[in-house]
């Protein structure tokens, strides 16, 4: 009688998965998944079965949950807790711990003040993450006006003045190696009622491109390689005269040097180059006066070998307002060349800003006709305009 009733039970307990399996094909699809799934995928799955047999057994019907249901379910679980992961790692990261991890990105305490550009900022520093590769660019249109009418009880002159400025800048940063390239384009033009020659006369007229290779072999100090290749694009007449002070790519200068650059701080470059090759062009010399560049008469070119040294400094005291400072040295043994350019941009907001700068320069090879020694020049221009940031 035992054995009998054993008998019966095994039969049934054979026949009620079979029964099952054709009931409910679906279900039993389970069976076929790859049991190296973890154990959060293992819980999930058998939450969907539970659930998909009580439906099953409420409702009787077999419009059920598939497999490949199942599995989407748990795709976009997965993506709801790794983007929710990625929140809260965000979240918790502090401003230093980024600019430890990764230096070559500049980022600012400040950023809560700008809300806009503080999103700048982040989205730039997100994509230097992803790249060694950093670009930027600066676009400034300034303009100046004045009306005066001829009856105008103090007198003067009326006056429109125009500077544009565009500067772009691709580096290579890497651990060991950076590759840094600035290009810049400065035009600006003034009417001028004391010269009856000439309705506009030439106020700024540079086109600058500068190349530097830095290979580190110690830290903070490079083996560098640069070159700069600087020219004008409009012509420049003296006041009252067709004689040319200068003319497009005239003069055209161009310098190589190999060295060492050292950066002990952020921002600031100290480059020495004990072999430097200088060139200088005058392309027009029947209108322009060679001599007023250190040429001897009668020459278009001169080559000079010596050295040179050039300080770049990027200062911030303030959001607001950004400092940079060029600094370039060159001597040939017998001649000196100093030039100091202090820029000064004092941002209003997201788009005006006012620049200040301040140009002096010093060449020993250039006297002035009727002096007998070199002198100072000097420069300076205060503008007000657009400015604007592209990244």
């Amino acid at each position: 009688m035992l054995k009998a009733k054993l008998l019966i039970v095994c039969i049934v307990c054979a026949a009620i998965p079979l029964t099952a399996q054709q009931l409910y094909p679906d279900t039993f699809r389970l069976q076929d998944v790859d049991q190296s799934l973890n154990a959060d995928l293992d819980a999930l799955l058998l939450d969907l079965v539970a659930a998909q047999s009580e439906e099953l057994h409420a409702n009787d019907t077999v419009d059920t949950l598939t497999y490949a249901d199942m599995m989407r379910m748990d795709s976009i679980a997965r993506e709801i807790a790794y983007v929710d992961s990625l929140r809260a790692a965000n979240a918790a990261m502090e401003v230093e711990e980024l600019a430890s991890n990764y230096p070559a990105i500049e980022v600012e305490k400040s950023w809560i003040k700008d809300a806009e550009q503080d999103r700048e900022d982040v989205l730039c520093a997100i994509r230097n993450m992803r790249t060694k590769w950093r670009r930027e660019a600066t676009l400034m249109l300034q303009v100046t006006q004045n009306y005066v009418t001829p009856n105008w009880y103090q007198g003067g002159s009326s006056s429109f003045a125009g500077l544009g400025i565009a500067k772009g800048q691709i580096s290579y940063i890497s651990e060991d190696f950076t590759w840094e390239n600035t290009g810049e384009l400065r035009l600006g033009g003034s009417t001028v009622s004391a010269d009856s020659l000439h309705k506009v006369n030439t106020t700024d007229d540079l086109f600058r491109v500068y190349s530097k290779a830095n290979y580190r072999i110690v830290p903070k100090l490079f083996v560098s390689l640069s070159a700069e290749l600087e020219t004008r694009l409009l012509p420049t007449y003296k006041s009252n005269s067709m004689e040319r002070k200068s003319a497009p790519f005239s003069p055209l200068r161009f310098n190589v040097g190999l060295g060492l650059d050292y950066k002990p701080v952020k921002n600031l470059s100290i480059s020495v180059s004990p072999f430097s090759y200088k060139v200088i062009h005058i392309a027009d010399t029947a209108r322009v006066n060679v001599t007023d560049y250190g040429l001897e008469a009668g020459t278009k070119t001169q080559h000079n070998i010596g050295s040179s040294m050039r300080v770049e400094y990027l200062w911030k005291p303030v959001r607001e307002v950004v400092i940079e400072t060029k600094f370039y040295m060159y001597t040939n043994y017998r001649n000196v060349e100093l030039d100091l350019e202090v820029n000064c941009d004092f941002i209003i907001n997201r788009f005006l800003s006012a620049r200040l700068m301040l140009h002096p320069r010093y060449d020993t090879s250039v006297i002035m006709e009727g002096d007998t020694h070199a002198k100072i020049q000097f420069r300076e221009l205060l503008s007000v305009g657009f400015a604007h940031k592209f990244r």
